[in-house]
């Protein structure tokens, strides 16, 4: 027989673990950018870009990621933006955007409290839920700059919360919700809806299993024919095609030893949602994405395998005698990869983006363009004159200094002898920063 679901916590308990955490992943997350050392600026700059030009009535777009444009175009589709717009649109700061993704993140407490309660108490929930918190790869998630697939991780572990307790219309919610994550979110959904159709989860029934297999296969569907371009960073039918690289694996490796000694293999006392994660773990070995990593730009790629570990973990943790469980999870999860913390990048290079109006028309490099970006015009200099044209691309090409007034760059920059009648505004460090003489044409285009 199943062990008893004691009387749920009010719902003030999960919500404060998620506004607390909230404070704290968003302050870092802003801390960080604002210091020069987000986990990829051009992404974050991407994203601002967008969001900017959808907030002041302009397209669903960015050129300055160089792939196909507006809001089902793009490669990826996130049913979220609308909302992250609308909050910009209030406060619009690049802090909107850092403060919404740790939100995001911060959500997955809630369904970790909500599960370990369902498998063994409140006791278990509190404690499960801080474990989650103190996870190394879940921080790093949720400091991760600004991703909205970020939603898969509190969206896939809400399903498997409201599974276990047996109710479907929170199941098909926070389903919804990792749907508006990422269109990919429909496959993980569908994984989901087999297993626990094939495999015991708590008081789930199969129906509840039928029924995230039809949302997810159905989901799956739309998407097919209403994008033009399905992309999958994570896609399990490529084959089985490992990368050779052995410094590659090394690193893998030691990411290895360092999740089994976080003890979040409890999992395997009740392996189900674990077995939903199997495709997208065969999907990152045969990925040349460095996901292990815990800061860099493919750091959010954790949002794949993460929401399944914690699944299993927090139902697996509740099975070892005395209540040990969950203590373990916190103690050794805490312990096994390093916490997300303050980085300092070159934020002495602030006094240079101060020096540039904020309807400048601006081309910078990787380390300066996030903090550029919420403009018209931002391109980064690494694309002025590159040879190999975008397949999709309509406009001219290639993009030249006639696009930008100011340029922001390393002074050994390959673009940098094609300057040599630019004014020098200011320098710093390595950086110098140049505009346009009054007047002046793209004098040195091709």
């Amino acid at each position: 027989m199943l062990g008893p679901i004691d009387h749920k916590a009010p719902l003030g308990a999960p919500l404060l673990l998620v506004a607390i955490a909230t404070a704290v992943f968003a302050g870092l997350n802003i801390q960080n950018a604002a210091a020069f050392a987000p986990h990829w600026g051009q992404d974050l700059a991407f994203f601002h870009q967008l969001v900017h030009s959808a907030a002041n009535g302009g397209p669903w777009a960015s050129p300055l990621i160089l792939e196909p444009q507006g809001f089902l175009s793009m490669v990826h589709t996130h049913l979220v933006l609308p909302v992250v717009i609308g909050a910009y649109a209030i406060v619009p700061k690049q802090e909107t955007l850092l403060f919404c993704h740790s939100f995001f993140a911060a959500l997955t407490l809630w369904p970790a409290f909500r599960l370990g309660e369902s498998a063994g108490g409140r006791r278990h929930g509190l404690l499960c839920a801080l474990a989650v918190a103190a996870f190394g790869p879940f921080q790093a998630l949720a400091t991760a700059d600004f991703r909205m697939l970020v939603l898969f991780v509190p969206g896939i572990l809400g399903v498997f919360a409201s599974a276990h307790r047996g109710h479907w219309r929170s199941m098909i919610l926070w389903a919804c919700l990792a749907l508006m994550g990422r269109q990919e979110a429909a496959a993980l959904i569908a994984a989901c809806g087999l297993v626990l159709v094939l495999f015991p989860w708590g008081h789930c029934r199969k129906k509840l299993g039928v029924m995230l297999l039809a949302l997810g296969s159905a989901s799956f569907c739309v998407w097919v024919v209403l994008k033009p371009e399905m992309f999958f960073h994570v896609n399990p039918m490529t084959g089985l095609s490992l990368s050779a690289d052995p410094e590659l694996w090394a690193n893998r490796r030691m990411f290895g030893l360092s999740s089994l000694a976080s003890i979040w293999w409890l999992g395997l006392l009740s392996p189900t949602a674990l077995l939903a994660g199997v495709p997208s773990l065969l999907g990152m070995l045969t990925s040349s994405h460095e996901w292990h990593r815990l800061v860099g730009p493919g750091v959010h790629h954790h949002a794949f395998w993460v929401p399944f570990v914690l699944a299993s973990g927090i139902v697996g943790a509740a099975k070892v005698p005395k209540g040990l469980g969950p203590v373990f999870l916190l103690i050794f999860g805490a312990l096994s990869f390093d916490w997300a913390a303050p980085r300092s990048g070159p934020s002495h290079l602030q006094r240079l983006v101060d020096e540039i109006p904020a309807d400048g028309r601006v081309a910078a490099d990787y380390e300066t363009i996030h903090r550029l970006a919420g403009r018209s015009v931002l391109w980064n200099v690494n694309q002025l004159y590159n040879d190999d044209k975008p397949r999709h691309w309509n406009d001219d090409w290639p993009i030249t200094t006639d696009a930008v007034d100011w340029i922001l760059l390393p002074s050994s920059h390959s673009l940098t002898p094609r300057l040599t009648n630019w004014t020098v505004v200011a320098a710093e460090g390595h950086h110098v920063l140049l505009q346009k003489p009054v007047n002046r044409t793209d004098f040195d285009r091709r």
